[in-house]
């Protein structure tokens, strides 16, 4: 049915829809422009010249330091390389300006590793002169000469991660700048109140509102001090190397020539264990690193860190016999079977007792005649044990496990 306007009743009416309201711009991920990029440009390689200079005057003075703090401690303590790496990579940022490029990066290392260089020729020749009263001058034709024989000697395992440490802490400090800074991305549409994920790393979590480069320079510094720490601790508390410098255990443990007695090329570069004796006791035959007492340094011209054979333990009584010509260990009147020393290797000495206090080990040297040990200066006391030699790890036709 229709009404007379022509209008259908007979059809049904849809209600009339609002209009839908206005949706937002979905904004498009940040791109700069090329405008408002610029071209990218090379970093300025600074004043080179001027760098150089700054970083070799500042890696000699580092060497220098390190030459002198083994002359005033007798101890040659490694980590002075890593500051020598700092130093000169800092020295050779100032003299460049603060600029930083590739060339200067290899400027730092160059002059960090004649820092080193500068720093293990001091330590060996101060060493040279204090433990071994060679009068040789430090600057002398004759000290180089000794220097550059023994390169191979002076060297050993934990110089390599000093010296890697050296160089990364130069090559870090001249790292180029990055041309802009890290933009964070945009966030998708419908998930803007997602919350962020965060960083379990601490020192992320401490460094988050720096700028992108001090966060990388924060991240390097704590990575190569906990580095540093890692190797120290090992040294000090689990195990440690040491070289033989003398003929005193030869053949168990050579020496290099030209040293009196010595019968290597190359000194064998040993590994004790720091540890062991907190648990178990010293044993009868055991190589042992120790501190000497003072003693020797007055009877035999030399003290410090010895490398010696465990012969006599607490309260026992040891004797040396003379027997066609030859001197042997008798423990509490019983003859020590030796089967380390060669019959060339003993000496003459003459009938002699010694009674082993309580605590206190008595030690010798393999090559009997060539050693300087607890027959001229008495018995060690425990607390100066520092560990078992346990290993050989150079020369490399050398490497064995005891």
């Amino acid at each position: 049915m229709s009404d007379r306007e022509g209008w259908n009743w007979d059809e049904e009416r849809e209600p009339p829809q609002p209009p839908a309201p206005p949706q937002p711009p979905v904004p498009p991920p940040y791109l700069p422009a090329p405008s408002e990029r610029g071209p990218i440009q090379p970093a300025p390689a600074g004043n080179i010249g001027l760098a150089a200079l700054a970083g070799l005057v500042a890696a000699i003075a580092g060497g220098i330091a390190w030459g002198l703090i083994v002359k005033w401690t007798d101890y040659e303590v490694g980590v002075v390389a890593w500051g020598v790496g700092f130093l000169t990579g800092i020295a050779v940022l100032r003299g460049a300006a603060g600029r930083r490029s590739v060339e200067l990066q290899v400027v730092a290392v160059l002059a960090a590793l004649v820092g080193v260089l500068v720093g293990k020729y001091l330590g060996f020749a101060y060493s040279l002169q204090e433990d071994f009263g060679v009068a040789t001058s430090v600057l002398s034709g004759e000290m180089v000469s000794l220097f550059r024989e023994n390169v191979s000697e002076i060297f050993g395992l934990y110089d390599l991660l000093w010296i890697g440490l050296a160089v990364a802490s130069a090559w870090i400090a001249l790292r180029p700048e990055e041309e802009e800074e890290e933009r964070p991305p945009a966030p998708i549409p419908g998930h803007e109140d997602r919350p962020r994920r965060h960083s379990r790393n601490p020192v992320d979590r401490l460094t988050q509102r720096l700028p992108s480069r001090m966060r990388v320079t924060v991240d390097w510094i704590v990575t190569i001090a906990g580095a540093i720490a890692i190797v120290l601790a090992i040294k000090a508390w689990v195990v440690n190397p040491y070289r033989i410098p003398s003929s005193s255990m030869e053949t168990s443990l050579h020496c290099a020539r030209p040293a009196n007695g010595c019968e290597a090329r190359f000194s064998d570069r040993v590994l004790a264990n720091r540890f062991i004796y907190r648990f178990t006791e010293p044993k009868r035959g055991d190589i042992v690193v120790f501190e000497t007492p003072p003693a020797a340094r007055t009877r035999c011209g030399a003290g410090g860190t010895f490398v010696k054979r465990l012969i006599g333990l607490p309260g026992e009584r040891l004797e040396l016999r003379s027997e066609a010509g030859l001197s042997w260990v008798y423990i509490n009147g019983k003859k020590l079977q030796e089967p380390y020393i060669a019959n060339e290797r003993r000496d003459s000495r003459g009938p002699e007792t010694f009674r082993i206090a309580a605590g206190s080990y008595f030690m010798m040297g393999d090559n009997r005649s060539q050693s300087c040990d607890s027959r001229e200066w008495g018995t060690v006391p425990r607390a100066n044990l520092i560990g078992k030699v346990f290993a050989t790890y150079w020369p490399p036709n050398r490497i064995s496990v005891r």
